[in-house]
């Protein structure tokens, strides 16, 4: 028989989410820093102008981030299916969704640049 042992950390997590919450939330923290980063790129691309501002470099750490958001919703989803608990299925639901559209946005936004600086350089 294996015994897993509880950290305090892991004690904590459990304290403040209800169960089956954990990869949902983490995904949907995840989701808010994607939109920040995007909500800045599209400023800089569309209203400042300001090309070198924009997450040129780290476009490869954000569509993996992202991939691993999305993959991680998938599973809060997947449990709270499992748990059939309505409201934490809609919600993972929702946030898989969410996910899902910030990286399509990120991936248009990044064709648009790029399609911008083929033209421009």
């Amino acid at each position: 028989m294996i015994k897993c042992r509880m950290l305090w950390r892991d004690r904590i997590a459990v304290l403040f989410f209800p169960q089956g919450m954990m990869l949902t939330v983490a995904s949907l923290m995840l989701f808010f820093i994607h939109l920040s980063i995007l909500a800045s790129d599209v400023h800089n691309f569309y209203f400042t102008h300001h090309y070198n501002r924009m997450s040129f470099h780290y476009t490869v750490v954000l569509m993996f981030s992202q991939v691993i958001s999305i993959c991680w919703a998938a599973m809060g989803s997947l449990y709270a299916k499992m748990l059939n608990d309505k409201f934490l299925r809609y919600s993972a639901l929702t946030i898989l969704m969410l996910n899902g559209a910030m990286f399509f946005n990120r991936l248009s936004l990044e064709f648009l640049a790029l399609h911008y600086r083929e033209e421009n350089h």
